[in-house]
């Protein structure tokens, strides 16, 4: 089996075709490959970047003041051993929000400033990477064992839908298929007419390898 990336030096002669504006791919020699870039809106990127350097801000001083015991702090009269145990107390409940929403913004502004999702396809099978500064894994999946290859329905009124699809979260897959009995998703934050050209993209890809693979 070739390494995902074998694709990017054998593929610089391939026309590159769009599907909107956020989808490329390219046919050459026997396999698909597809680039999803994420969803860029410049005001909210630079809103996102300013609200995380100073949410990181506000994180380290309230780890630092928790390191020191909180020293510094002005109590009425003489501070007692349980204010300082309040104020720990306090400083850890805190930080333990902060890094919930520390680690899904800072994931999120990465993502949109350097994130993207490959997307391979050949007689082989079908290989899936969501890559942050060319971070990622590469996971393959068999074309024998992927089933119900569908769009994600959008829940609109979902609490849940509102809030991994705010900006400073990465957002829902918009395209779903159970391999092995599990549920797998890609397709961040595509919009519905796109992710159902895709869906038909990848769905004739497919059937193109597997006629390639039984001759």
């Amino acid at each position: 089996m070739l390494p995902f990336f074998y694709f990017c030096n054998q593929n610089k002669k391939a026309m590159t075709k769009w599907i909107g504006d956020r989808i490329s791919f390219e046919d050459n020699q026997g396999v698909t490959t597809i680039v999803i870039n994420p969803i860029r809106v410049w005001w909210k990127e630079i809103l996102l970047t300013v609200w995380v350097a100073s949410f990181t801000f506000i994180g380290l001083f309230m780890l630092y003041m928790l390191l020191t015991n909180f020293a510094g702090l002005k109590y009425d009269g003489q501070p007692t051993q349980d204010d300082v145990d309040n104020q720990i107390i306090y400083g850890i409940v805190f930080l333990g929000f902060w890094s919930y929403f520390e680690y899904k913004t800072l994931k999120a502004l990465l993502w949109y400033r350097a994130g993207k999702e490959l997307i391979r396809i050949d007689t082989d099978g079908f290989f899936l990477k969501k890559s942050i500064l060319s971070y990622g894994k590469s996971r393959p999946y068999f074309f024998e064992n992927m089933k119900d290859f569908h769009q994600r329905k959008e829940e609109k009124t979902s609490f849940g839908a509102f809030f991994e699809n705010a900006y400073w979260a990465l957002g829902t897959d918009s395209l779903v298929f159970n391999y092995n009995g599990k549920q797998k998703s890609f397709g961040r934050r595509l919009d519905p007419k796109n992710s159902r050209l895709l869906l038909r993209l990848i769905d004739d890809r497919v059937k193109k390898r597997l006629k390639g693979k039984k001759k």
